[in-house]
């Protein structure tokens, strides 16, 4: 990490953990998500934006930590994947704020399951966790979503041809 960065930051069962900016797409509004069946439980469902199917992913169930009723505004943060865009459901998103790489404390990829968060830093309201998109998922989780979705996909587009 050098220079600055820009982070999203979002709070996730009052623990608050940051994103790149460059890595987001957008900020959905909770929306109407697709179940289909035999899904892990790891997937919240699929998200059809603007004719993709996004697989969204709670980071609270990920994370262990208790997860918080669903509100009409609860966020999804869709973020660029290796494949496919990919949703996590977070309970608020909080600001965005530029941060001088010199003020993070990096850390060693066993601090955190699959190395998932790379630095912690301290802000006003407390210690913010930057989490790296690239290893948030282990690989087996990725494969599982994008058969998942490659599936999902597959449905979403004979939709769309029938309503044509």
């Amino acid at each position: 990490m050098q220079g600055r960065r820009d982070l999203l930051v979002f709070d996730i069962s009052g623990k608050f953990c940051a994103l790149p900016l460059e890595d987001l797409l957008e900020i959905v509004p909770m929306a109407a998500l697709s179940h289909p069946p035999g899904m892990p439980a790891m997937l919240d469902g699929f998200l059809n934006l603007r004719g993709t199917a996004v697989p969204i992913v709670c980071l609270n169930r990920m994370f262990r930590l208790r997860e918080k009723p669903l509100e009409l505004y609860s966020p999804i943060l869709v973020i660029r994947a290796r494949d496919y865009p990919i949703g996590f459901l977070v309970d608020h998103v909080t600001r965005t704020l530029s941060f001088a790489a010199k003020d993070a404390v990096p850390l060693k990829e066993d601090d955190s399951f699959n190395g998932c968060a790379e630095a912690q830093f301290v802000a006003a309201d407390g210690v913010i966790h930057l989490l790296s998109p690239e290893r948030l998922l282990i690989e087996k989780q990725r494969q599982c979503l994008f058969e998942f979705q490659a599936v999902e996909q597959h449905r979403l587009t004979q939709l769309q041809a029938k309503q044509c």
